[in-house]
C-alpha cells in the first residue's frame, strides 16, 4: 500500500494553527510514502512566510514534492512580481521541486502560476505545453502523478470557479499519457473528478486549505491510498472536535492501460 499526503493552500501568514498541528499529528502517524504540496505555501510571498512554511514541512521525513502557487509571488512588490516572480519560492523550495519516486509511481511538478497576466484575474492559472512536456518526459512510461496549483478543469463541486488558460488542451494531452493523477489546489475545496477521453483518463484531485481562508467551511487535506489496482481518496476535514476522515471516492485502475479508471 502506498500512502500520499496531498496538501495545498497552506497560506502561511493566514495559516490555521490548530489545523496545522492536527494535520502534522496525522501525517506523523500515517507515515506516508510522499508528501505533495500543490502550491500557495504563503499568503503574500513574504520571506518570513516562506521560512515558516519550510520549517513546518521540514518536520516530516517523507520525500516531498512542492510546486508554487499564485500567492507564492511577492504581492507587495510589483516589479519583482513581473520580473522574477518565483525567486523567493526558489530560494526556499527549489530542492523540493524535482520529480520523486513513490514505489513504482513517479510524481513530477508543473508551475501553473504566473506573477502577472494580461487579464483581469491574474491569480488564475496557465499551462505551457513545453512545461507539461517536461513533466511528462520526467515520468516516462511509469504510472504517473502530476501536481500543479491550478486544476486544468475546475471541479464541478468547487467552492471557487476558476479558468486555467490552455487547461482544456492540457487535459486532453494528459489523459492518454501514463499519468493517472493530477493533484491540484487553488479552489480551497476537496474533490476528486474523473476526466475520461477516448484514449485515456485521469483523476483530478483537489485539496482543501490549512489556512483561515476557508471557502467550504473547514480546513482540510487529502490522504491518497494506492494498491496494485485501486486508488482511494480520503479527505481529512478539521471540525470543532478535530479531524474527521471522509472518503471522496475509490477507483479501479490498470497501470498498463490509461483508459481504465473506473469508480467502484
Amino acid at each position: 500500500m502506498i500512502r500520499i499526503v496531498q496538501l495545498a493552500d497552506l497560506h502561511f501568514g493566514t495559516e490555521h494553527p490548530a489545523a496545522l498541528n492536527g494535520a502534522a499529528e496525522i501525517i506523523h502517524e500515517t507515515k506516508p510514502g510522499a508528501i505533495i504540496v500543490a502550491g500557495d505555501l504563503t499568503q503574500r510571498g513574504k520571506r518570513s512566510e516562506f521560512e515558516a512554511a519550510r520549517r513546518w514541512l521540514d518536520q516530516f521525513e517523507a520525500p516531498r514534492l512542492v510546486v508554487a502557487g499564485n500567492h507564492d509571488t511577492p504581492l507587495l512588490n510589483a516589479v519583482s512580481r513581473v520580473s522574477y516572480p518565483f525567486a523567493r519560492f526558489d530560494r526556499h523550495f527549489a530542492d523540493l521541486t524535482a520529480p520523486i519516486d513513490i514505489g513504482p509511481w513517479r510524481a513530477a511538478g508543473l508551475n501553473s502560476a504566473r506573477g502577472w497576466q494580461a487579464r483581469s484575474n491574474w491569480a488564475e492559472g496557465a499551462i505551457r505545453r513545453s512545461h507539461l512536456d517536461i513533466a511528462l518526459n520526467a515520468i516516462g512510461d511509469r504510472p504517473g502523478i502530476v501536481t500543479c496549483h491550478h486544476p486544468f478543469i475546475p471541479p464541478a463541486t468547487a467552492p471557487l470557479r476558476t479558468r486555467t488558460r490552455r487547461g482544456v488542451k492540457a487535459s486532453a494531452i494528459l489523459a492518454p499519457s501514463p499519468v493517472r493523477l493530477l493533484l491540484t489546489g487553488h479552489v480551497h475545496g476537496a474533490a476528486a473528478d474523473l476526466h475520461a477521453y477516448p484514449g485515456g483518463a485521469y483523476l483530478n484531485i483537489t485539496a482543501g486549505t490549512l489556512s483561515t481562508r476557508l471557502r467550504e467551511g473547514h480546513p482540510s487535506f487529502n490522504l491518497i491510498e494506492i494498491d496494485d489496482d485501486h486508488i482511494e481518496v480520503i479527505a481529512q476535514r478539521c471540525g470543532p472536535s478535530g479531524f474527521e476522515a471522509g472518503r471522496l471516492g475509490r477507483w479501479r485502475i490498470d497501470k498498463n492501460d490509461p483508459a481504465v479508471i473506473e469508480p467502484v
